[in-house]
């Protein structure tokens, strides 16, 4: 029965499970294969979607004592012999032998929900499946899913014919038992390396097909796969696999067997190829072959090749080096013995990853009520807005009085320095004080004085000013002869305008004879009738006592040293 294979084309990926695959594959990988004979190591390394072989190595596996069942003692060889080569392995990737999994086709609606695909398909595989689905892993991969016309031609089809029809997508669906995914977590594990894929071979070596022959993207492609043990068999079908087998062979021959048990091995192995492409052809995807490749490094390929070739019409060619991708100089031979490991490796780095990976694989999304999520959603993010406007309220707060402290600071220095300039600059308040009322106190100051009567009547004794709200005063102090003296300067003042209250005479003898004291405080008026400028030009000088030296000029002054001291 053909049972059909995946593809590496995964169905319909979300923008996130690109973007996380993408990140979660750049870096080293290191891709396993391991048989009877043999343990093929790859080392890729993929930076922004390109990627290069760093390394490629074939380690021997021991033919004594040696048990490829027990998966302790075969991680713990691995592991001794990564050492040895001096590899620490990135990223790890195996893969199944064809032999290990199961392989189902259906037909399934197109979905573009892949948990509801997966829903589908392990409702399907449930029933299809030898072992029940709780001790399997179960995987899948679309290989080929109907366009929108095909979708929109069947639904047509389907309105006018009485049987309703509907375009379908094929599905493969590939399943391992537990045991054979514990049997690989195990190797790695004693390893010592965490594995992170696990594919299956017959993808592997589909994708370094792709590798070798890039140019094959259409047409029916036949690839043998040689190994000692074993064979597979795969067929592609316009760039997508579609019938895949493993034949148990026994290639492992000596220099020293003779030719006859050679040609016998061969013609098995012969045999066994062309039963599986008989096989082939009976099935529902059949077409016809146009090309065959075989692949393998046993030694052995060339001639199978040409028997092959003799008893079929195909074109039989051995599979080339891939062109594509850098190679290690002195391992060309190597790589053509561990393409499946290349393709592992180049499979698991590409942008959509493993088409199948038992470790990981695609399951049904547990659908959970939508308006719950969304309250739920809508109070976090209020949450989040209220502890972030918090985060951003003490931020500038710590900000504000951080810089509060600093300026606080430099204020007090400030401050200590202005203190040998308070009195300037309270005069200077006071200038502009004076300048912004608008009142001339010098020029009062000046009026009173040539308005007060002479000093042999009356002398000043204090003089000053302060405010009194919005007003300005004027207050001094007269030592005058007698009282009428004083209320004549009474009068006087309120008749030029000048406000205040009574003053009282208050008697006061002092030693020049001036026996009455009085002290006034003058009220400047905010609209003076009197032109104190004016008024200053029309005073007399006092006469001056014969006596002052200032009388007759400042020459006088000198005369009259000289006539002293002659």
């Amino acid at each position: 029965m053909t049972e059909p294979t995946t593809n590496t084309t995964r169905a319909w990926p979300s923008g996130m499970a690109k973007l996380g695959t993408h990140l979660k594959r750049r870096g080293e990988v290191t891709a396993l294969d391991i048989d009877k004979r043999m343990l093929r190591v790859v080392h890729v390394t993929s930076s922004r979607g390109s990627a290069q072989v760093r390394r490629v190595e074939l380690l021997p596996v021991p033919s004594e004592d040696f048990d490829l069942q027990n998966p302790s003692k075969v991680g713990e060889w691995i592991g001794e012999q990564l050492k040895a080569i001096r590899l620490t392995p990135g990223t790890v990737v195996m893969a199944v032998r064809r032999g290990e999994a199961v392989l189902k086709e259906f037909q399934l609606p197109p979905l573009k929900d892949i948990g509801e695909m997966a829903s589908m398909v392990r409702m399907r595989a449930g029933r299809e499946l030898p072992f029940p689905e709780s001790q399997a892993s179960i995987d899948f991969t679309v290989t080929k899913a109907p366009t929108r016309q095909e979708i929109k031609a069947a639904k047509k089809d389907g309105a006018s014919a009485s049987a309703p029809t509907e375009a379908k997508a094929d599905v493969v669906v590939s399943a391992i038992k537990n045991e054979t995914l514990n049997y690989y977590k195990t190797i790695a594990e004693s390893a010592g390396f965490a594995l992170a894929g696990l594919g299956l071979r017959p993808m592997a070596s589909y994708r370094a097909l792709k590798a070798c022959v890039p140019e094959l993207e259409s047409g029916a492609v036949a690839l043998i796969s040689v190994r000692r043990h074993e064979v597979d068999v795969d067929i592609l079908i316009d760039g997508r696999l579609v019938f895949s087998r493993e034949v148990s062979v026994d290639l492992n021959l000596t220099e020293d067997s003779l030719e006859l048990e050679r040609n016998e091995r061969l013609n098995h192995t012969s045999k066994e190829i062309f039963r599986c492409l008989h096989s082939y052809e009976g099935s529902g995807a059949y077409q016809k072959l146009d090309q065959l490749f075989i692949a393998g490094g046993t030694g052995l390929e060339d001639e199978l090749r040409q028997q092959i070739q003799s008893d079929s019409e195909v074109t039989c060619s051995r599979m080339p080096l891939p062109t594509a991708i850098q190679l290690p100089d002195d391992k060309a031979e190597d790589a053509a013995r561990a393409l499946t490991s290349l393709g592992l490796a180049l499979g698991f780095v590409d942008e959509r990853g493993l088409a199948v990976n038992f470790l990981s694989p695609k399951r049904p999304v547990v659908r959970r009520n939508e308006g719950r999520t969304k309250w739920l959603l809508g109070v976090c993010l209020l949450l989040a807005a209220v502890v972030m406007l918090f985060s951003f309220r003490n931020r500038y707060e710590s900000e504000a009085k951080s810089n509060y402290e600093k300026l606080n600071q430099t204020w007090s220095k400030l401050n200590k320095g202005d203190r040998a300039n308070k009195i300037v600059n309270r005069t200077g308040r006071a200038v502009l004080d004076w300048q912004n009322e608008s009142k001339d106190w010098l020029g009062h100051f000046a009026f009173i004085s040539s308005v007060l009567p002479q000093c042999d009547k009356v002398y000043l004794t204090s003089l000053g000013t302060r405010r009194a709200g919005r007003n300005g005063i004027l207050s001094f102090q007269l030592q005058a002869k007698d009282s009428d003296t004083l209320h004549e300067v009474e009068k006087t003042l309120r008749d030029l305008g000048y406000v205040f209250k009574s003053v009282p005479h208050t008697p006061g003898n002092d030693r020049h004879g001036y026996s009455f004291r009085a002290a006034f405080d003058l009220l400047i008026p905010d609209k003076f009738d009197h032109d104190i400028k004016s008024n200053l030009e029309t005073n007399a000088p006092p006469a001056r006592i014969e006596d002052d030296i200032h009388a007759k000029g400042l020459t006088s002054a000198g005369k009259r040293k000289e006539a002293r001291n002659g």
